[in-house]
Parts: C-alpha cells; structure tokens; sequence
C-alpha cells in the first residue's frame, strides 16, 4: 500500500513512537519509520534525524511505499517550520495522526496542535485522532472531557473513537528482558513446547513466555481495533 503519515503532538509523553512501532507498522505491510528527534530516547539505537535535516526528512519519505515520520516533541516547533518552509511538503503526507492522553495539559496540547494543522490548510479528515493510555473502566467522554470540549476536535475525531487502553505489557517485556518485535513474531507452540520441556527450567521460562504472549494478544486485539477506528486504509 503507498501511504504516507506524521505522527506528531506539541506534547510529550503521549505514545508516538509507541503508536507508530506498536499499532502502525504492524497493520501497514513494509512500513518504514523515520524518527525525527534530538533529545529524547525511545529506548532503541535506531538512528535519528533532526527536523532541521528536512530535506532529508523528505527524501527519505520516498525510500518506501509507506512511511511513518515519528516526530519527537524536542523537534516538533521546528518541524511546523520546516513545513511551511518546504512549501507545498504538507501535501506529500496522507495523513497528521495525533495520540492525545488523558491528562489535562496534554489534551490541551494536542488540541493547539490540531490547530496549528489546520492553520497550516491541511483538510479536517487528514488529522486523525488516537486516544491513548486510556482507563478501560472509565467513559472516554469523561477522560478526554477538554479535548472533546472543542468544536472542531470532536468533529474530527469523529463518533467511533480510536481508543488504545492501558496495558502493562511494556512494564511486563522490560522486568523481563524481552523486545516487542521479538514476542510479537514468536508464533511457537507454547503448550507443546512445554510439554516436551526437558527440565524445570526450561518450562519456566517457556511459561513465561507464554504468559507475555497472551497478554501481548490481549492487546494487539484491542490495537485491530483502534486501527480500523483510525480509518487510514
């Protein structure tokens, strides 16, 4: 699929690159990610551009059908620049996907950051809207009350929200030494494996691993579900 998204908030903290790594690439085959920041990590060793290395930013864009740009909060003042400065760069992006959470300052944040989109003339159904770290046992209506608040950001992000709800499987995979790719594509017969373990130890982690997977299914059928909310295919 030929697809091209920013996943970007004047906030920080609120799951970009977890958005993009976690619920993104996954679902769009042989998407790639161009991270764009200078201070923050993300935990990897992934290599990094600056928003002021915008030309190369838009090069690279074109490496693959799809590309997710990851724009960090340390660069996101800088990448609104460079956007009006390349002019006409906005219209190469499909999409301006921004994950709000529920605390108050941030759901203030993004809503000044949808503003600034479409200060910027990009159209109302290329701003997409993921409501992140959410309560399962609360109302989102209740949560996102501020964002939800303005006019225009209810309407765009439209009657069936995308929702990603806490989940304690990144706390779970860190205790445990364990990277999400790897978990994500480990599709072994646990049960089998088990059975057949030859001694305690190696049951016991293999029973571990197998409890990480299931919560990590847990989540992933939530994020099928976030995804097609998100309406970008």
């Amino acid at each position: 699929m030929y697809l091209k998204a920013v996943v970007l908030n004047n906030s920080g903290n609120v799951g970009k690159s977890t958005i993009c790594q976690a619920m993104l690439k996954p679902r769009l085959e042989g998407a790639d990610i161009i991270k764009v920041e200078t201070i923050n990590t993300d935990g990897t060793n992934d290599s990094k551009l600056s928003a002021k290395e915008f030309d190369e930013i838009l090069r690279r864009i074109d490496d693959s059908d799809c590309t997710l740009i990851d724009v960090g909060a340390s660069n996101i003042e800088q990448f609104m620049v460079q956007m009006l400065e390349f002019q006409g760069s906005h219209e190469l992006i499909d999409y301006f996907i921004v994950p709000v959470t529920p605390q108050e300052k941030q759901q203030t944040d993004s809503i000044a950051t949808v503003y600034n989109l479409l200060d910027m003339g990009i159209e109302e159904d290329r701003i997409k809207i993921i409501f992140n770290l959410a309560d399962k046992d609360t109302q989102i209506e209740r949560q996102f009350s501020v964002f939800l608040a303005d006019k225009s950001c209810k309407k765009i992000v439209g009657s069936n929200y995308p929702v990603v709800y806490q989940n304690n499987i990144f706390n779970i995979l860190t205790k445990s030494g364990l990277k999400y790719d790897d978990v994500y594509n480990d599709d072994r017969d646990f049960r089998t494996l088990i059975r057949n373990a030859e001694s305690k130890e190696i049951r016991q982690e293999l029973s571990n691993l197998r409890t990480v997977k299931m919560l990590m299914n847990g989540f992933n059928s939530d994020l099928d579900i976030a995804f097609k909310n998100l309406n970008i295919t």
